[in-house]
């Protein structure tokens, strides 16, 4: 017993400089399970100089952050994935951040989440966007849009952020009403505005992802490839033949979990051509709904929402999947983990990796 409590002391007899050594080498998901141990340690994780020296030794890790709000109408709050003590993972809250507008686009740059519209508790919407620094969990403003929208899709290329669609009324339905693509360059920090090729206008997107260079997005009707330098587009009837939507991209391959079929399907752009992950049991998502995917560290990560009728509360779920595609050209996965990471009546609305 006295040599179990003697073990924090022993930790902080070292010099200052080796903790912060020591501290940076490990994974940033045990960040806040350390921050509990002492008021120290909780400084010494949000302290520049721990950053400085993980930067220092090269080492960056990829972190999930989970955008969740409570019944689909409130503003959402950020979460990390982060381990408990057992070595199991959940979703810890970043209580530093403030409420964030709901159904707002969000972007990763660097090792910054670039937030931007939305709006709060069915108010009016805001042509806000913010920085959050992913390090220190600090928020600063930017420019803000030049037309205030909720519900768009955002993909960054080269620096620029491309901002799609979105709605200037805070409905449910989330229709498209803007005729124009708004871009941010990430440098300048400046807006500028572009006309929209003739896509579908008043209706709703469902999901977009980058892939070499092209905007790959969904609408209600069909599905479109944007080349944003040249401002050329096509549509893509291989790829809307799903109701794909909340995907990710692993190796220029699109994944996302389909809920009808209980399986996580694939789009190859290069073949033109939908398959699915073999060697993940079915049963493994059951009772799973709403769902979201993410490339982490080279393998899927999949969250989705189980409702529980009992007690009318909405859980989420994570698994991650390492995938791999073999000779036959097939991409098989193998189920790392599996395990409820949020319990209570949560829902995801978005799901971002950044390097940190």
């Amino acid at each position: 017993m006295s040599s179990n409590a003697s073990q924090p002391s022993l930790m902080m007899s070292l010099p200052h400089d080796i903790i912060v050594h020591c501290i940076a080498r490990l994974p940033i998901s045990y960040y806040p399970i350390l921050s509990l141990v002492s008021k120290y340690f909780w400084y010494l994780v949000r302290s520049p100089q721990l950053y400085m020296r993980r930067s220092f030794l090269g080492h960056f890790e990829d972190c999930l952050y989970v955008a969740i709000s409570i019944n689909q109408t409130s503003s959402i709050r950020w979460y990390t994935l982060s381990r408990k003590p057992n070595n199991k993972f959940w979703l810890v809250p970043i209580l530093s951040l403030p409420p964030m507008p709901l159904h707002g686009s969000c972007v990763v740059v660097g090792s910054s989440i670039i937030a931007m519209g939305g709006y709060f508790d069915w108010g009016l919407i805001t042509p806000s966007v913010a920085c959050i620094d992913c390090q220190y969990h600090t928020v600063q403003p930017l420019e803000r849009m030049p037309w205030a929208v909720a519900g768009a899709i955002s993909e960054l290329i080269d620096g620029k952020i491309y901002v799609i669609g979105g709605s200037n009324s805070p409905s449910p339905e989330l229709k498209s009403s803007s005729g124009k693509i708004m871009v941010f360059d990430t440098e300048a920090e400046t807006w500028e505005v572009r006309r929209r090729p003739d896509w579908e206008v008043r209706q709703k997107w469902f999901g977009s992802v980058e892939i070499s260079g092209n905007v790959y997005m969904r609408g209600y009707k069909n599905s479109y490839v944007y080349e944003p330098k040249e401002g050329k587009w096509e549509k893509d009837e291989v790829l809307n033949s799903k109701e794909w939507s909340n995907s990710c991209v692993i190796d220029d391959v699109l994944y996302y979990y389909d809920a009808y079929s209980k399986s996580i399907r694939t789009y190859d752009p290069k073949e033109m051509a939908w398959g699915v992950v073999m060697g993940v049991e079915v049963g493994l998502f059951e009772g799973g709904s709403w769902s979201y995917t993410a490339s982490y560290g080279g393998n899927l990560v999949v969250f989705f929402h189980k409702e529980k009728a009992l007690t009318d509360t909405t859980e989420i779920w994570c698994a991650e999947i390492a995938v791999e595609r073999r000779e036959s050209g097939e991409i098989w996965g193998n189920v790392l983990w599996c395990d409820l990471v949020l319990d209570g009546n949560s829902h995801i609305m978005k799901c971002l990796v950044v390097k940190v």
